[in-house]
């Protein structure tokens, strides 16, 4: 295994501490720490390559708070200056580090994340005959768990640098553990179970196995031998890495249960919400109900849980909060127009009298639902608004008229016109 020398330097260059000072600064421009460093940026950024260079930086001393959502946590909080050196090493770090990594490790590596595992998921529990069981486990309190000697020993398999070896260990004992809320300790905390991965696909020769974290699922044909691996595993990690399994761990046939991961559950024909998530999902949307909000604040404040529904089989879930007033007002116009589900929007009443501009319509072409797609601009109460209808009326008056006023809209091929461009006409 080839091991990295000559890192520090490029840490230490007056162009990559200015690239992690913008990166360390990113949304939090605001804040009082990042203002005090920016009003002497120079001079700061010149100091802290200094103290890294005559080896004198020092990790400054946290600020502790608890949280509480959703368990309680112990959150480590460090000045600005030393996020911008953390940012500053995983700027040259982060390519080799990720390098390690298999392709079923997500957490916190760009490319990757929920969706990817959601990809892989879907894809794999298509092979239902070797995917019938399930074994799931996590840590105990896996971040506070961590040896330092241990972690210090992984990173020195691929680092051979001095100094920077000397800056990790002065970062890595500055708190117990991988002090959660460090910028580094995301990678820390994927870098200390990497050899684990391997291990695992490997030696172990398991095909089905994903880790986010410190949760991990691994999927197999048979029950007996998912009883073997939790054995095995169970040993490695507390005889090497020093970690306990939680004794909540599942073993489990995924037809029947499912597999709760990531925020979802998983079945092998389906994926659905999972059930905390889909409770706030409505909480949310009932709430908004009963307040004045405008278009585009709503729609940003309903928009991540919409981004949730996005992802799995939540139709009769959307239809149902769709009922709701404010939401038929404003609409989900880009989960329907990915044809997640549909229903009428707008009736022939609402449009009686009223100014429309056609932007998509395709008569013949079907969604996944066995509805027309049918895209419209109505002008209502002084302010333009964008539906997607599958409104029958409205269908049949577009197709009498497409021969003489609307030609294009005789085309089965989908065709986008953007606002101005479509052909603008009155129900009477």
């Amino acid at each position: 295994m080839k091991r990295r020398n000559d890192l520090f330097e490029k840490i230490c260059t007056r162009d990559n501490l200015l690239l992690a000072y913008n990166k360390a600064q990113k949304g939090k421009s605001k804040t009082y720490g990042v203002q005090l460093f920016a009003q002497d940026l120079e001079s700061n950024i010149v100091k802290l390559q200094k103290e890294l260079m005559t080896a004198t930086y020092i990790t400054s001393e946290y600020s502790v708070f608890k949280i509480y959502d959703p368990k309680e946590r112990m959150i480590y909080r460090l000045p600005f200056r030393d996020r911008v050196v953390h940012h500053a090493i995983m700027n040259v770090l982060e390519p080799i580090w990720v390098s390690i990594f298999i392709s079923n490790t997500y957490s916190c590596i760009k490319s990757r994340g929920i969706h990817k595992v959601l990809q892989h998921l879907k894809r794999d529990l298509k092979d239902i005959t070797t995917t019938r069981y399930c074994l799931k486990f996590d840590i105990k309190k896996y971040y506070p768990s961590v040896d330092h000697d241990v972690l210090k020993m992984i990173i020195r398999k691929k680092i051979k640098d001095n100094r920077l070896l000397s800056l990790l260990d002065n970062i890595i004992d500055s708190a117990p553990g991988i002090p959660i809320g460090n910028y580094l300790s995301q990678f820390f905390a994927n870098l200390y179970m990497a050899y684990f991965d391997h291990w695992v696909k490997e030696e172990l020769q398991v095909k089905y196995y994903y880790r986010y974290a410190d949760d991990v699922v691994i999927l197999a044909s048979d029950k007996s031998l998912l009883h073997r691996l939790f054995i095995v595993i169970n040993d490695y990690l507390s005889t090497k890495l020093n970690l306990i399994i939680k004794s909540n761990y599942q073993l489990f046939p995924v037809k029947s249960r499912g597999i709760d991961f990531v925020g979802y559950v998983f079945y092998h024909s389906h994926i659905l919400m999972r059930k905390s998530i889909k409770q706030n999902f409505c909480r949310k949307a009932a709430k908004l109900t009963k307040q004045t909000l405008s278009e585009k604040e709503y729609s940003k404040r309903i928009s991540p849980h919409l981004g949730w529904a996005n992802h799995c089989n939540s139709r009769h879930l959307i239809k149902k909060i769709c009922n709701m007033k404010k939401f038929s007002d404003f609409g989900i116009n880009s989960l329907q127009d990915k044809n997640i589900f549909a229903v009428p929007i707008i009736s022939i009443e609402e449009v009686t009298n009223r100014e429309i501009e056609v932007l998509d319509y395709e008569p013949g072409v079907r969604t996944k639902h066995g509805e027309d797609r049918c895209i419209v601009k109505i002008k209502i109460d002084n302010s333009e608004r964008k539906f997607f209808t599958n409104a029958t009326p409205i269908k049949e008056a577009l197709l009498k008229i497409s021969k003489s006023d609307l030609p294009f809209l005789t085309t089965v091929k989908q065709q986008r016109f953007g606002s101005g461009s479509g052909k603008t006409f009155y129900f009477t």
